[in-house]
């Protein structure tokens, strides 16, 4: 009898262990449940030709007077690599993109009359197409130069009359060249100082560089930033 209720017992315990196991700790998942969709990032914005083309846009030159002048900076209807600068003294002029983002090549060329004054010498057509043909150059010949814009400052350097450099475009700009070396002013007083044996007889290809890099006629103008007008719920 004793025995009988052992076995029973054994077999009981053994059933409630299996049972045990069987039971699953994770939860489980209804049968009607449906994931949340994730939240998709807002799609950018399209592409602008200022933001492709950072040079573009209008600009303020001041002369030795104080004389402000507007400037502006057009892509080419035909090559997108071409720009035409508008409102410079010697006339309307274009260049081309050799380092991207903003950082063009003036050709030899002749300037056309600013936009301004060839509107005006438009208004008198009686003298023939050849006449307007004519009309339509400033008379001044430019014979290269570099035109490079700075995003950190929003200024536009231009160089008029300077050969441009292939290897070293921004050596024709001493001013952007002395704002970027202040960072490393120390370490280029050492070597000055290690070097003045050297600098007491520079060679004379050294001097053609140096000469060759201050030519031609350098303007800086200021690019005009527009705001963007604030919602009108915010204006309260």
């Amino acid at each position: 009898m004793k025995r009988n209720f052992l076995l029973t017992l054994a077999v009981s315990v053994s059933f409630t262990t299996a049972s045990l196991a069987q039971v699953s700790t994770t939860p489980e998942t209804p049968r009607n449940y449906k994931p949340q969709p994730k939240e998709l990032a807002p799609m950018p914005g399209e592409l602008t030709d200022e933001m492709i083309f950072p040079v573009l846009g209008q600009y303020e030159f001041t002369d030795k007077e104080g004389n402000v002048t507007p400037v502006t900076i057009t892509r080419d209807s035909e090559n997108k690599g071409v720009v035409w600068v508008n409102g410079m003294p010697d006339g309307k002029f274009k260049a081309d993109l050799r380092v991207s983002p903003a950082t063009y090549k003036i050709p030899s060329q002749k300037t056309l009359q600013n936009d301004i004054a060839s509107v005006e010498a438009s208004t008198e057509t009686t003298r023939g197409v050849a006449a307007s043909e004519q009309n339509r150059y400033s008379g001044k010949s430019l014979n290269g130069g570099t035109l490079l814009f700075d995003s950190a400052s929003n200024k536009l350097y231009v160089n008029v009359g300077g050969k441009f450099d292939e290897e070293n475009p921004t050596a024709i700009f001493p001013e952007l060249m002395a704002s970027d070396s202040v960072m490393y002013n120390a370490a280029a007083d050492m070597e000055e100082n290690n070097a003045v044996a050297k600098q007491d007889m520079p060679r004379k290809s050294d001097k053609k560089k140096e000469k060759a890099a201050h030519k031609g006629t350098t303007y800086i103008l200021t690019k005009v930033v527009e705001m963007a007008a604030a919602p009108v719920g915010e204006l309260q």
